[in-house]
This record gives C-alpha cells, structure tokens and sequence, in this order.
C-alpha cells in the first residue's frame, strides 16, 4: 500500500490541481475510481490544496477606489500648476491676469501660502547674487596709463655700424657653406626633376597620338561596313595613286568631318593646324591641271601618318579589308623614316604608335611590327610600295605610290 501510495501521489496531486494532460488524467481517474486508497488520497491532497484555492480568488478593488484615483490626479494636477503659477510669481515673470490669479490664491490656499514662502526664501538668494558688481575707483585712469606705457616702451639702442672699409679684408660671402648646399640642392633638383618631366610630357604627346589613331580607325572601320568590309585604298596609277587618299574618301563619305579629325602627331607640333583636306574632284581637277601642285598636295593631305598600301595580286591592288583573321596586322602609323631601318621621326626616333586591324595601338620600339618581324615601311624587296603578297603589311607616307616612285604619271 505505502508502494502504491507512494507512486500514485504525484499523480493525484497533478490531477488535483488540474494541470496533468488529458491522458494522465484520465488514466489517474480510473485508478482512483478503482482504488480506495488512492481515494483516500485525493480527498487528503484538495484538503491540503484548499488554502490554496482560497487565494486564488479574483480579488475586488474596493469601493471607489476610480473616483479617489481620478480625484488624487486632479489635485496634483492643481498643485503643480500652483507651483507654475507661484515661481513665475517670485521671479515676476507672470502677467497681469495670472500675476492677480496667483496672489488670490496665495490667500485663499494655506499650501499655496507656504509654497510661496519657500519660492520667496530662494529667489531672495538669487536676487542677492544678481547685483552689479562696481569696479575700484581708479580703474579706468589705471588702465590707459598701463596701456600708453607699454606702447611706448624705449627700445635698447642697436649697435653702432663699423662703416671703415678695410682694403685688405676679403670678401667671403661666395664661399658661404648655406649658399653651396642651396646651389647643390637646385642642380641635384634639377637632374632628377627635368628628365621625370621631359619623359610624362613624351608619354602624354604618345596618348595622344594613339588617340588620333584611334579615331581614325573609327572612321575607317564605319566606312568600312558601308562598302562590303574594303576600307579606303590607293589606286595604283592616276590621281587617288598615293597613301593618303584615305583622308579625302572619308571626308567625301561624311564619316569624320575635317573639325573632328587630326591627321598630324602632336609629339611634332605644338598646336594642332586647321588642315584643309581636299576633296577626291579636287585631287582629279589638280592633277589633270598642274602635277607639280598635286604631287605637292599629295605629301601633306594624309598628314603626318602612313597607311597600308595593301598588296598586289595578280596585277591588281588588293586593299585592306574588316574580316577575322587581320586584327593584328598594321593598318597605319607615324610617318615613316626616308632611311631604312630608323623609327619614325615623330617621336624624336623613339618609336612609332602602330593601329592595327583590331583597333588597338601599341608604341613600337623598332619598325618590325609586321607579320613574322616585318619591316612595316618597306616591301620584302625593300622598296617604297604595295607588299608582294597578303603577309607582306607596307604603309607608306602620304605621298607614297603603290607602284613605287619609277612609275610615271
């Protein structure tokens, strides 16, 4: 029995207070139905549980306990807005109306009456600490007489100069260790700083030569999808038989204006002229006129740039085209040099910038930039004109004939 008892009261006791799950609870019902005992235990367990359930009765506020709540929030409300009314009074910073309002209730309220007195106790310290402060007599006229002599403090008189010029004393100031170090310090300056500066101002003039190039190709590679991917060519006799007619086929076409266009390095220059290209009727009309003038005008109307002449195959000049397999073959560059194996002069012989097919530009130390090595500014048999085949990449200057300078007009 204790067994049971033992095992079955906190059972009873859940079931009790009613927190056991439905389950439990049921199943502690059945044992207890079925077992006096544990009868005897539920009836031991709510007796002891009944002070329990006695507290946790509601509990009832008592009567008019809102009202009084309202009523003690009303009076501190009046209360604090007697206070406001009674400091504004002692630091007299109330109206007329409010002032008349606060002293009615001064003698009429006994805790306003002692409210005021304790406000009137501590501005009565303030007003103390708010009066004036007079300055000593006297201080005025000190003060000017401080002032005028300091002003007028007597400085101690300089030495006098030693104005007898002695012959035979020699003259050291050029022999001055602070003037050496500064002349030191200006040429050291100067042999590292000039040569920093001269090679930014040759990098810039190269940029901006590339971008000349690459502007170019713009307008090259746009005339180019309008007539079958064939970019400008030279013929190889007449008056278009020369490098730099591709500057008036594209002014003639539209697709770079001659105000959007510079056609001379600026390493060679140092502002850009208004060059006025010539127009493919105006080349015809020179040429079949005076072949002077147009040999002359040939020279300088592709600027200072060279550009493919192409190839010839099977007696006919082949030009350079847009198509895969050409983006790394030069399509032009600086003007070459009239002597074999010398850069370009427009970067003081340093190099050449070359644009190839793909539109990219490098700066090119020496002239093999073509196909295998090869020389860009001459053909395979070392001559001035178109290459002998598709690998052979030759770009002459603007006055450069396809079929070579023998070739009469």
């Amino acid at each position: 029995m204790n067994g049971t008892e033992g095992s079955r009261k906190p059972d009873i006791v859940g079931f009790a207070l009613g927190i056991l799950e439905e389950s439990e609870s049921l199943e502690v019902k059945v044992q207890i139905e079925q077992d006096a005992t544990c009868q005897v235990l539920l009836k031991r367990t709510k007796r002891l549980l009944s002070p329990l359930e006695a507290d946790r009765k509601p509990l009832s506020a008592p009567g008019g306990l809102a009202q009084k709540a309202i009523s003690r929030i009303r009076a501190a409300q009046v209360e604090a807005a007697v206070e406001a009314d009674l400091a504004g009074l002692a630091i007299k910073a109330l109206e007329e109306s409010e002032k008349s309002r606060a002293e009615e209730e001064i003698e009429n309220n006994p805790l306003a009456k002692k409210m005021w007195t304790r406000f009137t106790h501590v501005v009565r310290v303030l007003h103390l600490e708010r009066k004036p402060i007079r300055a000593p007599g006297g201080l005025a006229r000190k003060t000017i007489l401080h002032v005028r002599s300091s002003i007028t403090r007597t400085m101690p008189a300089a030495p006098p100069l030693n104005r007898e010029y002695d012959p035979g004393a020699r003259r050291t100031w050029g022999l001055r260790t602070d003037l050496m170090a500064a002349a030191g310090l200006l040429i050291m300056f100067g042999g590292v700083i000039w040569p920093a500066l001269h090679r930014q101002r040759q990098t810039q003039k190269d940029l901006e030569c590339q971008y000349n190039l690459a502007q170019i190709w713009r307008g090259l590679t746009t005339y180019a999808s309008f007539n079958k991917n064939q970019y400008p060519k030279p013929d190889l006799s007449g008056p278009r038989s020369f490098a730099g007619v591709y500057a008036p086929v594209l002014k003639d076409s539209g697709h770079i204006l001659p105000e959007t266009i510079h056609l001379d390095c600026p390493s060679e220059i140092a502002a850009y002229p208004k060059r006025d290209i010539l127009s493919l009727k105006n080349l015809d009309e020179l040429y079949a006129r005076d072949r002077e003038q147009w040999r002359a005008a040939t020279d300088e109307v592709g600027g200072t740039y060279s550009y493919s002449m192409g190839h010839v195959a099977k007696g006919q000049l082949v030009g350079f085209e847009q198509r895969t397999g050409l983006d790394n073959r030069p399509l032009m560059a600086d003007s070459g040099h009239d002597r074999a194996c010398h850069n370009s002069p427009n970067h003081s012989g340093r190099g050449q910038n070359v644009l190839f097919g793909g539109g990219h530009v490098r700066f090119r130390m020496d002239r093999k930039a073509g196909p295998g090595g090869d020389d860009i500014f001459l053909s395979q048999d070392y001559c001035k004109k178109a290459g002998l085949n598709k690998n052979d990449c030759v770009l002459g200057n603007s006055g450069d004939r396809p079929a070579g300078d023998l070739v009469s007009d």
